[in-house]
């Protein structure tokens, strides 16, 4: 499932998961979303890629820090934030 999938490694009460996850859907970008606190292979994927907040967000195999596209619990810069996601996915 990792490759060429964006994950997003989520718990409940993050709202910046919220946003990564709403900015996925609005710019119709397939991800796929799993929770630390309920999901085993969530919770592996978190201690494979030494992931310790959450989003975690994994592209194509790679560890994506989210404040790459977030500031202020905004995304920063929308077509940026695209184009890093995209780029990825094609590697």
């Amino acid at each position: 499932m990792e490759d060429k999938t964006i994950i997003i490694l989520r718990t409940r009460q993050c709202r910046r998961s919220d946003l990564i996850i709403k900015f996925l859907q609005a710019e119709n970008i397939p991800h796929v979303v799993k929770s630390l606190e309920t999901d085993p292979e969530a919770q592996r994927l978190a201690q494979k890629f030494d992931l310790r907040s959450s989003p975690g967000i994994i592209v194509n195999g790679q560890v994506v820090n989210p404040y790459q596209m977030i500031e202020n619990c905004q995304i920063k810069d929308r077509v940026k934030a695209r184009q890093l996601l995209e780029d990825l996915l094609k590697k």
